[in-house]
């Protein structure tokens, strides 16, 4: 662990750069050392075997970051270990590519010079990561970032490190960059097939699982999801996100005890609501996995030659029980329910309907023996509390305020109380008795039910309110 000293050593930021020529000059350097290390990179993979990853016949193992940067920690220390004459040839590459990157006054400023190829450690901060880098990991981010874009590679990765190198957030950076700064705070989940990027409201999304990738990586993401979710591809898995926008940090020395972020605890809580209301609206179950904090894209780590940056994980959840075969895609008509009624979370009678809808959403995700009979009991103890029943006569005061407040002619009045009543029945039966009278098949019809008729109550108390009187509708509508 570094330090932290008096920044007012470092140099200031006000030496202006020739961007292209600094660019040329890297660029030049960088193709004739990608040939010399080719040799070294096999050697090292001959006493480091390297695990491929084939999909589909096809090759799809990442670029080699973590062993290039051990290929170059080797050659910095060559004649420590009797090997310089080994080395030479990388060493004399890797020099000029050293000292073009180093001729950029942001990396002049913080670099210690005079040393040898490699040896310019300084500290790069990632919002609440630091960790001391050499410039030979910056090389290797730069080969790393090349091979990902389509062509010129190296011009390509070069101008996004220029970018990234200058810490204010100027127009000409952040078109060079794209997308290459977002990050974001995630609540992952698993239940629901997203294929696309929807906006819920200002400063929160839903992101499918191809761009959950970008953001979390896949090592990570396999380590948090089900077995059955990530096997069929992941189609399962996506993240409620609040994106941000960040800038990597560059000094000469820092400290890992260095002022924190702190997680976004309130966002946590409301995407998880917000989790809820899409369950409901979908009769599914939606299951959050983690919460993380600090996710980058994985394509600016690897070019900033951390390789190693990970998001902050907060809290996991198990979703063993979810079936990841059978997993429903996410409706349009749907979503636009739960956003509806997560944006009327604001209003006065929202607070109130709070534990009805964690209650609806569990019944969806319960598992296990007894699963059918909890289910059955949430699912009246939600219809109970949002009609706010009185202690006796339940079933006929429910059936008259049900018909009363969802029901739109005398016919769905009709039908709409002899559902409550048949649901009554099978809720009656497990709190009594316990018995086995109502077979699972009846217990299932009475759960679907009666949580399409609380889903709909709880919606529309959410968009409306309730009623003046309960009791006054129901007269009037009986």
């Amino acid at each position: 662990m570094r330090r932290t000293q008096d920044m007012k050593k470092q140099a200031p930021r006000n030496k202006s750069i020739d961007t292209t020529a600094w660019i040329d000059r890297l660029v030049a350097a960088l193709g004739e050392l990608a040939k010399a290390q080719e040799p070294y990179l096999k050697a090292y993979w001959q006493h480091n075997p390297r695990e491929r990853v084939i999909v589909n016949g096809r090759d799809t193992t990442p670029f080699p970051l973590d062993d290039l940067r051990m290929v170059y920690a080797h050659a910095r220390y060559s004649r420590t270990y009797g090997e310089e004459a080994q080395y030479a040839p990388l060493l004399e590459r890797l020099a000029p590519v050293r000292l073009a990157l180093l001729s950029h006054p942001e990396l002049e400023r913080v670099a210690v010079a005079g040393r040898n190829v490699g040896e310019n450690d300084f500290w790069l901060r990632i919002l609440n990561s630091g960790m001391s880098i050499s410039a030979g990991d910056l090389i290797a981010g730069l080969m790393a970032r090349s091979r990902e874009v389509s062509s010129d590679g190296f011009r390509t990765a070069a101008g996004e490190l220029n970018a990234f190198l200058w810490p204010d957030d100027t127009r000409e950076a952040s078109a060079v960059l794209g997308h290459l700064d977002e990050g974001c705070d995630a609540l992952l989940f698993c239940g629901l097939s997203v294929n696309e990027r929807l906006d819920v409201e200002d400063g929160m999304a839903i992101l499918p699982f191809g761009e959950v990738q970008r953001f979390v990586g896949q090592e990570l993401l396999q380590e948090l999801t089900p077995a059955t979710a990530y096997g069929k591809g992941a189609r399962s898995v996506g993240a409620v996100i609040k994106p941000f926008r960040w800038r990597p940090a560059f000094r000469r020395e820092g400290s890992l005890n260095e002022p924190m972020r702190h997680p976004p605890r309130a966002f946590f809580r409301e995407a998880r609501t917000f989790l809820d209301l899409l369950a409901i609206s979908h009769e599914a179950p939606v299951l959050p996995l983690a919460s993380l904090s600090d996710c980058i894209d994985r394509s600016a780590a690897r070019l900033l030659g951390g390789a190693g940056h990970r998001p902050d994980t907060h809290q996991k959840w198990t979703a063993d029980g979810l079936d990841g075969f059978n997993v429903p895609i996410l409706k349009s008509m749907a979503f636009d329910v739960a956003r509806q009624a997560f944006r009327n979370r604001q209003s006065g009678h929202y607070p109130k309907l709070v534990p009805f809808v964690v209650q609806l959403a569990e019944a969806l995700g319960r598992d296990g023996r007894l699963a059918l009979r909890d289910k059955v009991m949430d699912i009246a103890i939600a219809l109970e509390g949002m009609y706010e029943l009185p202690r006796r006569h339940k079933s006929r005061t429910l059936a008259n305020r049900v018909s009363g407040f969802l029901a739109t002619g005398a016919d769905d009045r009709k039908r709409t109380r002899e559902n409550i009543r048949t649901f009554y029945e099978v809720r009656s039966e497990i709190v009594h008795s316990d018995s086995h009278a109502a077979s699972p098949f009846r217990r299932e019809a009475a759960f679907v039910r009666g949580f399409r008729m609380a889903r709909r109550t709880l919606f529309k108390l959410l968009r409306e309110g309730p009623p003046d009187d309960w009791e006054d509708l129901a007269n009037r509508s009986s």
